[in-house]
């Protein structure tokens, strides 16, 4: 695609999972609707989940040589030589392209593009997406121009709090009855949405397969089917237990209509990644969190806590194994599906408190320091 040589270059740094690439896709969704033109170039890690994401987006990315930080001596010495090769590699991509912003967000891939940015001179925003800013978006913060911080942390205190940014095919914009029938599902069953994910959602996978075999011996499907989201791993193996215990619904690997997803669930099964527990908010789904259990910082349980203090979710323990982790979920999953008050109650928690678009704020700075005449009724409207 030929960009006109007037039309600014801009940067969108993140990878190494979609939650670090689909914010700044938000965020140039909004430049489009507001009618912004830009050149807009992804600057991604070397893993192909990122090169897959870009490809299925139909977005230029340029992978850099950036790697995750270890403290082991070899990997240290990996980390180091990788890092200043990428800072070289966007040094060089800022000047070919004549890049005018950068927007980062976050991860191993953002450092050494900040470091990039801050030499080259252009204005660079770091966005946060974590309760717990990792070590990288610590270490370096101090290259970034500008800020931005999805949850109030006194380890980035310059940063401006916004809302996670949310790309517009992650919200719901039709009732329940059509999202249901859009995915092949019952329109009139309440509807139980299990986000196992594609990367360590094994744990809940494997206990929603053992949690049926005791749950329809008590009825705690009757008049309830469920949309089952399970990565590659575990679909077989939970697929084959709704239908030996014949409960209704679907099982996939994966789902590209997330916004149908959640406006198709009443109440929801998922972990507590920061995009997660946005969407989940955005869409007033009552979820009940179960935390990634293997991070040492327990980030995930910080990323729920906002929606959990305001009374819009549940907060369990993922105890790793199956018939633990079976007996955490009974009990509050019963309590859900069963109470349709309490749902109520804590849809309208959700709704009542739903942050700010952050992907507007981002979009609102790049606005700012390209130095666009935006008229302020299309920038609110």
């Amino acid at each position: 695609m030929s960009v006109a040589k007037s039309t600014p270059t801009i940067l969108f740094v993140g990878g190494g999972s979609g939650g670090h690439i689909y914010p700044n896709v938000a965020v140039l969704e909004r430049l489009n609707e507001l009618g912004v033109k830009i050149d807009a170039r992804f600057v991604v890690s070397e893993r192909a989940i990122d090169d897959s994401i870009l490809r299925k987006l139909d977005l230029r990315g340029h992978a850099i040589s950036a790697l995750p930080l270890s403290m082991k001596p070899r990997g240290l010495m990996n980390f180091y030589k990788a890092f200043k090769l990428a800072e070289l590699e966007t040094f060089d991509l800022i000047r070919a392209t004549n890049a005018k912003a950068m927007l980062t967000t976050g991860g191993f891939v953002s450092g050494p593009a900040l470091k990039a940015g801050s030499r080259a001179g252009i204005p660079n925003a770091m966005v946060n997406l974590d309760a717990v800013p990792g070590k990288s978006n610590r270490f370096t913060a101090r290259y970034a121009s500008d800020l931005f911080s999805a949850y109030e942390t006194t380890q980035l205190r310059k940063a401006q709090q916004i809302g996670v940014p949310l790309r517009q095919s992650v919200i719901n914009h039709v009732s329940a009855q059509q999202a249901r029938l859009s995915l092949g599902l019952d329109p009139d069953l309440e509807t139980l949405l299990i986000f196992g994910g594609s990367q360590g959602g094994g744990t809940i996978n494997q206990a929603m397969a053992e949690l049926v075999s005791r749950a329809t011996l008590r009825g705690l499907f009757d008049g309830w089917q469920v949309l089952h989201m399970t990565g590659e791993g575990d679909h077989e193996l939970v697929r084959q237990a709704y239908t030996e215990h014949g409960i209704p619904g679907r099982v996939e690997p994966f789902c590209n209509q997330m916004g149908r997803a959640w406006g198709s669930a009443t109440v929801a099964v998922c972990r507590a990644g920061a995009g997660t527990v946005a969407e989940s908010w955005a869409n007033a789904v009552p979820c009940l969190y179960m935390p990634y259990p293997f991070h040492r910082d327990e980030h995930q349980r910080l990323n729920a806590a906002p929606v959990v203090n305001r009374g819009g979710g549940m907060l369990l323990k993922d105890r790793i194994e199956v018939h633990d982790n079976v007996a955490e979920l009974m009990g509050p999953l019963r309590d859900l599906m069963k109470n349709t008050l309490r749902r109520e109650q804590m849809k309208k928690a959700l709704k009542d408190s739903r942050p700010a678009d952050g992907a507007t704020t981002l979009a609102e700075w790049l606005i700012t320091v390209l130095g666009l005449a935006i008229s302020p009724s299309k920038l609110r409207r």
